[in-house]
């Protein structure tokens, strides 16, 4: 797969870079590592997403350099850490790029395959893991630019090296990465360390909102709480994880209005519980513990599909293995 994006490369010299919708690090870490890459390499590349990048990544070099709306012509487009075309929201024209080579660059198990040249693997930790890979694969050096990219999304898709994916593999990477020019401190201090004091306000809303039946913790910030919370944009970065370490639950749920009237759906589980299906069902995707979709519904509406889709989801999990079913009730 990595000869075929090679191939596509060498007939492009325009390239158009997108992440998916309410980015997170390894959104943007992917999106603006790829993107000093090709720089490095001679390519005149665009890096987008319908989103601003969130303030706590706002320390990576580039990151002014993201459009929200790209009006030059392409010859290439390039998707990046998106399970599907609609995660890339309203910057991927069809009638625009649809007859453009597109490469389909993730990690998640549910990616529906939908490049020309799809280079996805859901065994990596992070999609900055597979740009890692394209990178060496193709011959390209690691600069310092990209390092502090790459390793961005690798630490913050994996909760600074806390999930089941991280392999010495892994760490293995992030020492060369290091040893590139990234700096860990520098990544986990803005990753984990900082806040705004709009993102602390709309948790405080958000936490005064929880409810809990079935083992799902769950949340809704309506649009009007932006509002009252200086009009916060990143508004559920990591609230979702928080919710789910409740001793009470094995899921949580976060849903969040959206300007355009759609509602961004955030899931998470505790292991062994898969929410990746339930949000593939839902029209999004993720992974077995970390998942999520996009609504096209008011957010009354939303809460409801979405439960409605969980409880026998987590039901029918219980039941093939009773083991689950008895860990829940203590």
């Amino acid at each position: 797969m990595f000869d075929a994006v090679r191939s596509c490369l060498t007939a492009a010299r325009r390239v158009l870079l997108i992440s998916h919708v309410a980015p997170d690090g390894d959104a943007i870490g992917s999106l603006l590592g790829l993107y000093a890459l090709l720089q490095e390499q001679g390519y005149q590349a665009t890096p987008a997403n319908p989103d601003e990048v969130p303030p706590f990544l706002r320390f990576l070099p580039g990151w002014e350099d993201v459009v929200q709306q790209a009006d030059e012509e392409f010859d290439l487009v390039v998707a990046l850490d998106s399970s599907d075309l609609p995660r890339l929201g309203a910057l991927f024209d069809p009638q625009r790029y649809g007859h453009l080579p597109l490469v389909n660059v993730d990690h998640h198990v549910t990616n529906l395959g939908y490049g020309t040249v799809n280079v996805v693997d859901p065994s990596a930790s992070s999609t900055c893991e597979v740009v890692y890979r394209l990178a060496l694969a193709l011959g390209w050096p690691i600069s310092p630019r990209s390092a502090q990219c790459l390793l961005t999304g690798i630490v913050t898709d994996t909760q600074g090296f806390r999930t089941a994916n991280v392999t010495a593999d892994l760490l293995g990477i992030a020492q060369r990465l290091m040893e590139a020019g990234a700096s860990l401190p520098l990544i986990t201090e803005n990753a984990f360390g900082r806040s705004s004091l709009a993102s602390i306000c709309l948790w405080g809303q958000a936490l005064t909102n929880v409810r809990l039946e079935d083992r799902i913790i769950w949340t809704a910030i309506p649009l009007n709480a932006r509002a009252r919370c200086y009009g916060v944009e990143q508004s559920d970065t990591g609230l979702a994880s928080f919710l789910v370490a409740a001793e009470e639950a094995d899921v949580s749920v976060v849903l969040t209005e959206r300007k355009d009237g759609k509602v961004d759906v955030g899931l998470r589980a505790k292991r062994p519980f898969d929410v990746s299906q339930v949000a593939l069902s839902l029209g999004g995707g993720g992974h077995p513990l970390a998942a999520g979709c996009t609504l096209a519904v008011d957010l009354e509406t939303a809460q409801r599909l979405v439960l409605a889709a969980l409880r026998p989801a987590l039901e029918a999990q219980r039941a093939a293995r009773p083991g689950l079913r008895e860990a829940s009730r203590t």
